[in-house]
């Protein structure tokens, strides 16, 4: 498993993003994802129905763009979203929502920012935790979605304690910090060292630039 160096990856990332969404789609832009591709085999599939999903709503767009514009533009914005996408969860998904903090910090990002992403960051683990708890009991209870008012009230009383639960949370999460001095700055056990996948990956994207704006 590779795993990349993160404030390096979040910089590929913006570039690559950048330039292929104010860009129509060329075959060249293609060269970052076949480097990801062949450096993490072992994920493909499982990014490819990540990917699959995600197109249930790009394909809306498509189809919207398609009416309202043309079909060339339609099919170039569809080309480009799905690029963009697929290079983007290939080059993070061995990452952790953690190791994306770790890259703001890397790259001397605001204190109160990371703070911020940090406790969302944790909040959302917290929530998805307690749902598949929730949901688990659920199953374990031979529950079954029916259109009733029952299952409607079932629905409504795991979306309140959802909320109760978030509000408890957040409260004990800011007791504790307060606790332990909180003065606003999140600090990183950093060991990230620049290798060469890093720099494999610096230089694909390099050189798709050079050929975006060269050739």
């Amino acid at each position: 498993m590779i795993i990349f160096n993160p404030a390096i990856s979040l910089v590929c990332a913006f570039i690559y993003s950048l330039i292929l969404s104010f860009s129509e789609f060329n075959i060249f832009y293609i060269l970052p994802v076949l480097f990801l591709m062949f450096i993490d085999s072992k994920n493909i599939l499982f990014v490819l129905k990540k990917l699959l999903f995600l197109n249930l709503f790009i394909f809306t767009i498509f189809i919207f763009v398609w009416i309202q514009a043309s079909f060339f533009e339609a099919i170039n914005i569809y080309l480009r979203t799905n690029i963009i996408i697929f290079f983007n969860l290939l080059l993070f998904i061995n990452s952790k929502g953690l190791d994306i903090i770790r890259g703001f910090s890397l790259l001397k990002f605001p204190k109160r920012f990371i703070s911020t992403f940090y406790f969302s960051w944790k909040m959302i683990l917290e929530l998805q935790t307690e749902f598949r708890n929730i949901k688990t009991t659920l199953i374990t209870r031979s529950f079954h979605n029916k259109t009733n008012l029952f299952i409607y009230q079932t629905y409504g009383n795991i979306l309140g304690l959802l909320f109760i639960k978030s509000m408890q949370k957040a409260q004990n999460l800011k007791d504790s910090f307060e606790l332990r001095g909180f003065n606003g700055e999140i600090f990183f056990n950093d060991n990230y060292k620049f290798d060469k996948y890093d720099f494999y990956l610096i230089f694909i994207i390099l050189l798709t630039l050079i050929l975006r704006y060269f050739i």
